[in-house]
């Protein structure tokens, strides 16, 4: 299962920061975190850019539940939040 989470932050955090951020959370089931589309301009800012970023989540325990994904989704949000990063909705 794939989710998506739409962020803008400030220039100066790369992925790399976010990556760490999120895999330091050791989540069992994430496969992949990656950055999907970056966007400038627009109605975002000067100094800031937005980003698409895709979690592949995958048990090996079997069929993951929304209720655990919502779960994962949170932390993910929460550490993506820690680094200074605003949510788009």
């Amino acid at each position: 299962m794939e989710r998506d989470f739409s962020f803008v932050f400030s220039d100066d955090i790369e992925f790399e920061a976010m990556q760490r951020a999120v895999l330091g959370l050791r989540l069992n089931a994430l496969r992949s975190f990656v950055p999907v589309e970056i966007f400038r301009g627009g109605a975002i800012g000067a100094g800031k850019y937005s980003v698409l970023l895709r979690a592949k989540l995958q048990s090996d325990e079997g069929t993951l539940r929304d209720e655990q994904i919502a779960v994962w989704a949170g932390r993910i949000v929460g550490a993506l939040q820690g680094l200074g990063g605003v949510q788009r909705v």
